[in-house]
């Protein structure tokens, strides 16, 4: 908790500083009335949008059935409580941010040793992307509710794992693929479990997908449409198909000539790659190795590395594989501190690129 109150001192001081050098880049002068409209720019719009008025889908432009519901569904009840949009954005993120780190350390006690639990649960939030894990973004309401979802199956709260992961599905879609090491828990004590517990296993095994598949459903009674997230994800230059990795990878010099920070995405694709081989090798199991690893995947299916640096934050096993690197006290505070060094420089760049 000393942790995530420093990182978001810390970030809360590094958008101050972007406030104090004015616009510039890509943001106008309507996003520096305040430091706080900083915490709302680029997809926070969106969200905001969608809590204000729903989904709409206008073809052949961007269109907000590409972001999922229930984050704007968290905002709209808050702000019917008196809250601005941009206001309840930032307090649900921070105290989801807050639940999560707590929720990520005790299932990490589980997981791995302790004090790579600790160290992990630490080193999220100092992350050098976590400045977007306090904005009005969907990041950190998916880490809450995935760590506690699987926190919830490790100690045999089936009940609770599957309300919590079918909640989860509509936040992020990536909260689907942690099915992967539920099932694999289910499956290891299912021989110990009598007939109503597995069969609470299996709904909590199954409720994250199925929270997802409720998406599209919804966007055909409101739109007529459940190929809306299909369509509107192609028009923000996402198409998916099992042969996005490779597209993603030939057409990658074009597009860094056309969007030089891109490069800032490719490094944290090897980056996580290569913390999530150090997980395995530090014991974490092929399970968890293997959703971390579709997590990465997945963005990249629709033929482009554009925001995998943020996507890649939901990879809960890359965190244990960067603790598992820190082998004392100085090259741990060493690190959260290079980490904290470049979560500031990630805040200035924001008004030049969306994270």
């Amino acid at each position: 908790m000393g942790w995530w109150l420093a990182s978001r001192i810390v970030t809360l001081v590094a958008f101050v500083v972007c406030w104090l050098l004015g616009p510039r880049g890509r943001l106008g002068g309507q996003f520096f009335a305040t430091p706080l409209k900083l915490f709302g720019v680029w997809d926070g719009l969106w969200y905001k949008r969608i809590a204000e008025s729903g989904y709409l889908l206008v073809p052949g432009h961007q269109s907000d059935p590409a972001f999922f519901p229930a984050y704007p569904i968290l905002l709209r009840g808050l702000h019917r409580a008196g809250l601005p949009y941009l206001d309840a954005g930032v307090l649900v993120s921070n105290v989801a941010l807050l639940g999560a780190t707590i929720a990520f350390y005790e299932l990490g006690c589980r997981i791995v040793e302790g004090e790579i639990a600790r160290r992990a649960a630490c080193l999220m939030v100092v992350s050098p992307l976590a400045f977007v894990l306090s904005m009005s973004y969907p990041e950190s309401l998916a880490l809450a509710l995935m760590s506690f979802a699987l926190l919830a199956a490790v100690v045999d709260r089936w009940s609770a794992a599957a309300a919590v992961g079918a909640a989860a599905g509509l936040v992020r879609p990536e909260a689907a693929l942690f099915a992967i090491p539920l099932a694999a828990l289910a499956w290891s004590r299912h021989g110990a479990m009598d007939p109503s517990t597995r069969g609470r296993a299996i709904a909590a095994v199954f409720a994250a997908p199925v929270g997802l598949a409720t998406y599209p459903m919804y966007l055909d009674w409101a739109l007529g449409d459940p190929n809306a997230w299909g369509q509107a994800e192609q028009l923000w230059g996402r198409a998916f198909s099992l042969s996005g990795p490779l597209r993603a990878i030939v057409h990658l010099p074009r597009q860094l000539a056309l969007q030089p920070w891109l490069a800032r995405d490719v490094v944290f694709v090897v980056l996580y790659a290569a913390l999530l081989v150090v997980a395995r090798r530090a014991g974490v199991k092929l399970p968890w190795i293997v959703a971390g690893a579709l997590v990465l995947l997945l963005p990249l299916m629709s033929g482009s590395v554009q925001s995998e640096g943020r996507f890649g934050l939901l990879a809960l096993p890359l965190y244990w594989g960067a603790a598992a690197l820190v082998r004392s006290r100085r090259a741990e505070v060493a690190l959260q501190t290079c980490c904290l060094l470049l979560l500031v420089a990630g805040v200035l760049t924001l008004p030049y690129t969306w994270p």
